[in-house]
């Protein structure tokens, strides 16, 4: 009795504006050029399939600026409201990703993809808070999300959102603990477009 409120109806209508904010063309052009740390990478993503009301299923794609026609990352993400007022983005992959290249301005590429074909990257869900200025921010459990890039064994990925902006900030660890790469400085800023 005490917990009714968490499942009352309409309690998945607080993704509406995250949602929102997530999806959309981003570019870290002006932070590339001005620090020469960061490559330009251009960022899309667009809600698509229409689940339950605590749910919202968005495809995302980046791509480096120079190459814009061979995206480095497509992935699926799953935002399902929590019942303290966080919202679990959980993150896929999909088989044969190239197959889906440019799903953001053509989402019919999706028609016959299904969330049975998908693959949970285990581990890897980024629990995302609102912090008091409306933003949101949020990480994934360290030690949790595996990885075999470039020397690393385990991925710590960190997330903003804003109307505006998207910060990213990936550091991949060794079994040791040590840092073998990631995001320089404070991240990736993904300006909206």
């Amino acid at each position: 009795m005490a917990c009714w409120f968490l499942f009352s109806p309409g309690w998945g209508a607080e993704l509406d504006p995250l949602t929102g904010w997530l999806t959309g063309s981003f570019s870290t052009r002006q932070q590339a050029e001005s620090d020469e740390r960061f490559a330009a990478v251009e960022l899309h993503s667009r809600e698509i399939w229409q689940g339950e009301e605590s749910d919202r299923w968005i495809y995302l794609e980046q791509t480096l600026q120079q190459k814009a026609a061979h995206p480095f990352r497509q992935r699926i993400f799953r935002l399902r409201a929590g019942s303290f007022g966080e919202v679990r983005m959980t993150e896929y992959t999909m088989p044969k990703a190239s197959d889906f290249r440019g799903a953001w301005r053509n989402p019919a590429l999706l028609a016959n993809l299904s969330e049975a074909q998908l693959s949970r990257r285990e581990g890897c869900d980024i629990v995302l808070r609102r912090l008091p200025t409306g933003d949101y921010e949020g990480r994934n459990r360290v030690g949790e999300c595996r990885t075999d890039f470039a020397g690393a064994d385990t991925l710590v990925q960190y997330l903003w959102v804003g109307p505006l902006y998207l910060r990213m900030l990936d550091r991949g660890y060794d079994q040791d603990g040590m840092l073998r790469w990631g995001s320089p400085g404070e991240g990736y800023y993904y300006q909206r477009q």
